[in-house]
């Protein structure tokens, strides 16, 4: 079997604590603070860039080859599926209104607290159907070949966050995700 499913669950691991900030961050509008908005920034254009260009994909491929090995699948893949394109289009929704923001808009507090609170609450719920009901199929009922043939068609990319290197877009978050974990790896 590919250790292509460890990686998502890495991948998700990754993507949850990314989301823990965000939330941190939407908090801070309840206790009327102001948010780090271009921390807020960084972590919905890295979860509109890589999940969406890399990791998800790579889930489409796999849940495609599920649904045509065992046609039962259908209805929770093609809804794990469009919830890819749901997450796709509201992230990059959010993104634009914290891009307005940091620029200088004047937006309204709801236009990004109740967006950011459902994009959380909504790739959290993603990512626990995939891992409770899709991931196990596809450990199940994929073969060696089938996760050789999804590798070649998607090689795994780079991370630029958790990756081996920071891409410098990403040092303020990463310093963020460092003081949070308590590590001194942020250095």
């Amino acid at each position: 079997m590919s250790d292509i499913i460890d990686t998502w669950r890495k991948d998700h691991v990754n993507f949850s604590r990314l989301l823990n900030l965000l939330e941190v961050q939407i908090k801070l509008f309840h206790e009327d603070e102001t948010p780090d908005y271009e921390l807020m920034q960084d972590i919905i254009y890295y979860m509109t860039h890589f999940p969406d260009l890399f990791h998800h994909p790579k889930e489409d491929l796999v849940f495609d080859m599920v649904k045509k090995v065992d046609s039962s699948t259908r209805s929770v893949v093609d809804e794990l599926m469009e919830q890819h394109v749901v997450l796709r289009e509201s992230g990059m929704k959010l993104f634009g209104n914290l891009e307005a923001v940091v620029a200088g808009a004047m937006l309204s507090r709801t236009s990004v607290e109740g967006p950011a609170e459902t994009y959380i609450a909504y790739f959290r719920s993603h990512m626990k159907k995939e891992e409770s009901e899709i991931f196990p199929l596809a450990e199940k009922l994929l073969s060696d070949q089938d996760w050789r043939d999804v590798d070649a068609a998607v090689p795994p990319p780079i991370d630029p966050l958790f990756g081996p290197s920071v891409n410098e877009r990403y040092l303020a978050l990463h310093r963020q995700i460092a003081d949070e974990a308590g590590c001194g790896c942020g250095e």
